[in-house]
């Protein structure tokens, strides 16, 4: 066995004292058919009665061991599996399970696989206390892999390798719990045929990223045959390929990827573990995301008439000089214009379809995410139209059309994939609505001042289109006289490139420049208090720190 070790301890407060310490009394057969008192039910006869068992794996695949307390009035300094504990009246034995995880260790556990979920046994200790308990077994996987437990519950603990950890119960059942000497031998070939969990790559977002593009490129392979199906033959004019190859030029290994790292970072903070239904919905989720995010960056660059996106011609650019060059009747533009709203429409409807057999919590913020960047959208329009510059409108648009949709929902996502608790769903909202603060204001910053080679889009083009943003809100304060005036031709026909170039010279010289990265420094820091607060796990919080940094001061 491993060196054990103790503590330290997790300074927890003392359960909730609102529950009763009752115990489910069970018929032969498992029906519940009454309770009664833990402390007092266990004796030399003792009852028939419900419980657990849990083994808990780490990233390396070993399981966590512990020793129980020596105050323990059954089998004191025994060493046994990872937790075992009761279900309170009421409470699923899932949850049971993760609350005692949780009060007994300090850690947090992702979804539980159930691998014995008929064992019972009974077993008299040498006070004469018998055990006689219907117990499931259950493994979990955990990315943090320090516990903080409870004294009064384990005495040491230690992380061993699972083959090592079976054959000396197999030797020494003697010198292990009773429960774990007969639940290790069923558990041995169920662990060989990796029915447990393991974590293999949990927190590599790579993995994450290629996983997204195989079911992009399948999916997108599917479309095409219904595309062929639909078409019958009919061919292609004026352009060189279906809507379905150039959607899937523009998709696959396309972009930053900032959307799936979210999802893939809220699911590993909220313990969610790789090789489960939870992982492939994480995954088929980050897809639809990257893909509704197409659908957003067409529609917007027609409605913006943006010349570039990525460092190539916009879509609506790229379909008119098809035209052209195919001297093809009609307006070039209008066709350009109009291939590329069709072309975000298959994408929305892409999106929409991987989004299909999510879970129900799953489906239904998908809609939410899907209304709430339209109504963005809307408010931008609308905004600019009416001349808007008030700092709260900017701000709305910002989170809506941006912090939102980019980094708030998709950790809401991949903590709903992982069935995150509410204090690591709490955090993750925190610190998604700090970091898509700094991530709108970032591409604020970006769309004045960015380099044309880094961006893919030309500098100064949120100026041009005359874009309410919070730098513009910042700006009415500030400037004075030309500049002034300036400012106040943004989004008329009467605002010029030369008008573009000064201005963002003058949005530096008046300190606009500098309180948009104070702010940004203080979405920042803000969002990494809030991922100290203790309810994520350790490579979730590494990831998202990281997340963080590289959002909060990119250059594209």
């Amino acid at each position: 066995m491993a060196e054990p070790r103790t503590g330290p301890t997790s300074g927890r407060t003392p359960p909730d004292t609102g529950w009763t310490d009752d115990v489910i009394l069970v018929e032969d057969d498992g029906t519940p058919h009454g309770r009664a008192d833990r402390t007092m039910v266990h004796t030399a006869d003792t009852p028939l009665h419900l419980a657990f068992s849990t083994y808990l794996f780490n990233t390396r695949g070993e399981v966590l061991v512990t020793r129980r307390a020596l105050g323990k009035k059954t089998w004191p300094g025994v060493w046994t599996n990872s937790c075992c504990g009761h279900p309170r009246p009421g409470e699923g034995l899932e949850d049971a399970a993760r609350r005692r995880i949780r009060e007994e260790l300090g850690l947090a556990v992702g979804p539980l696989t159930p691998l014995l979920p008929e064992f019972r046994y009974r077993a008299t200790d040498a006070s004469g206390i018998v055990e006689n308990e219907i117990c499931p077994v259950y493994a979990g996987f955990v990315i943090d892999d320090i516990p903080a437990p409870d004294p009064a519950e384990v005495a040491e603990w230690a992380w061993i390798d699972w083959d090592k950890f079976a054959a000396a119960v197999l030797a020494t059942p003697q010198v292990y719990s009773p429960w774990a000497a007969l639940q290790v031998p069923a558990l041995v070939p169920l662990v060989r045929n990796r029915a447990c969990p393991t974590a293999d790559g949990a927190d590599d977002l790579a993995a994450t990223i290629a996983e997204v593009d195989r079911l992009l490129r399948t999916e997108l392979a599917d479309l095409s045959a219904a595309w062929e199906h639909h078409l019958a033959g009919i061919g292609v004019d004026v352009v060189p390929g279906d809507l379905t190859a150039w959607l899937g030029s523009l998709l696959v290994g396309q972009g930053k990827r900032i959307r799936v790292a979210m999802t893939h970072w809220g699911f590993v903070a909220a313990g969610g573990r790789p090789e489960s239904a939870a992982h492939a919905t994480m995954v088929r989720v980050a897809a639809a995301l990257e893909t509704l995010h197409l659908f957003a960056l067409v529609h917007d660059d027609v409605m913006d008439d943006s010349d570039a996106r990525r460092g190539h011609a916009s879509a609506h650019v790229q379909a008119a000089a098809w035209h052209r060059a195919a001297d093809a009747r009609g307006d070039a533009e209008a066709f350009g214009r109009n291939l590329a709203i069709l072309l975000g429409d298959l994408a929305h409807a892409l999106a929409d379809r991987l989004a299909d057999g999510l879970p129900g919590p799953v489906r239904g913020l998908w809609y939410d995410l899907c209304v709430e960047l339209i109504a963005g959208q809307r408010a931008d329009l609308t905004g600019a139209a009416a001349g808007r510059r008030d700092r709260a409108h900017a701000e709305q648009v910002a989170r809506l059309k941006s912090g939102r949709y980019t980094i708030e929902r998709p950790l809401a996502f991949g903590a709903l994939a992982a069935e995150a608790g509410p204090d690591a769903s709490a955090a993750l909202q925190r610190y998604g609505q700090h970091i898509g603060r700094a991530f709108a204001l970032r591409d604020d910053a970006l769309g004045v001042w960015g380099d044309p080679e880094r961006t893919g889009k030309p500098a100064g083009d949120d100026l041009r289109e005359g874009k309410a943003t919070v730098l513009v809100s910042l700006a009415e304060s500030r400037l004075t006289g030309p500049d002034a005036a300036r400012l106040a031709r943004l989004g008329t026909p009467e605002f010029s490139e030369a008008d573009a170039a000064a201005l963002a010279t003058a949005l530096r010289t008046f300190g606009v420049a500098d309180e948009v990265e104070r702010l940004i420094s203080e979405a920042h820091d803000a969002a990494l208090a809030a991922l100290a607060e203790g309810a994520l796990t350790r490579a979730g919080v590494a990831g998202l720190t990281e997340a963080a940094r590289t959002i909060a001061w990119r250059d594209a």
